[in-house]
């Protein structure tokens, strides 16, 4: 089971709202809001807070028999090395947060799980060609005939890469390059058809490896805005339950 939560910024319209939104968060949280230099990057910042918050208790209530109407569980989480977060001494629960512009994202499960959201910017595509590994490369040539821009294409690539990096806790230490990605369709991954509002499906592995992690890579959109979302797992996923939240 993974469980997706989304929210906007645009819940927090201002300085106010974020004071009066501070309650929520647990004090690890909200010193990084404090520590936040302009109001977006603060807004960013409670709201992942808010989800890391919002998820636990659901999933305790769904998973663990926890009642709908407690407190908040406050659980405290820390960091690794490479700045992957965790639950400290919660065992079966893991969950891993990313942002871009106004959307925020954080996904839970009971196994090692990352994610990673990006919008799209023009002019970006060409990073492909100076990072991306030639196996990459090739694969955005081939997915180019099906309607995508380039810049969507790589967009997408780009999360699926940043979630993988975020699963294994190691960053853009591993370098773009050092992934090689396969879809389902190219691949014989065996996942099928794409549900729920994918887009695209396979696995993900570093190139001196044969084993990797599953990813699933979802479009969103927000007014003119579109966003490319990856979801990266070790295993190959079942349910997945995706909810958007409002304060």
């Amino acid at each position: 089971m993974i469980r997706i939560y989304r929210a906007d910024t645009a819940l927090l319209p201002d300085e106010d709202a974020v004071l009066e939104k501070m309650v929520f968060l647990d004090e690890t949280r909200k010193r990084k809001v404090w520590q936040c230099k302009n109001l977006e990057d603060k807004k960013r910042s409670l709201l992942a807070g808010y989800l890391i918050q919002q998820g636990v208790k659901e999933w305790m209530t769904k998973e663990g028999g926890l009642q709908g109407d407690a407190k908040p569980l406050f659980l405290t989480y820390d960091y690794s090395r490479y700045g992957k977060p965790y639950f400290k001494g919660e065992k079966g629960l893991y969950f891993n947060i990313s942002h871009s512009k106004s959307y925020v994202v954080c996904a839970f499960s009971d196994k090692e799980v990352g994610i990673d959201i990006q919008i799209h910017r023009k002019g970006k595509a060409d990073i492909a060609w100076r990072f991306f590994s030639m196996e990459d490369r090739a694969l955005m040539e081939s997915l180019a005939g099906g309607g995508k821009s380039p810049e969507e294409i790589f967009f997408a690539l780009w999360t699926v890469k940043e979630a993988f990096m975020k699963l294994t806790g190691e960053g853009l230490r591993q370098g773009l390059d050092a992934t090689v990605i396969e879809m389902a369709d190219d691949g014989g991954t065996g996942l099928g058809e794409c549900p729920n509002g994918m887009w695209k499906q396979g696995r993900i592995r570093k190139r001196e490896e044969k084993d990797g992690a599953y990813f699933q890579i979802y479009e969103e959109r927000n007014g003119i805005s579109k966003y490319s979302m990856a979801l990266c797992s070790y295993e190959m996923a079942g349910e997945i339950q995706r909810k958007e939240v409002r304060i």
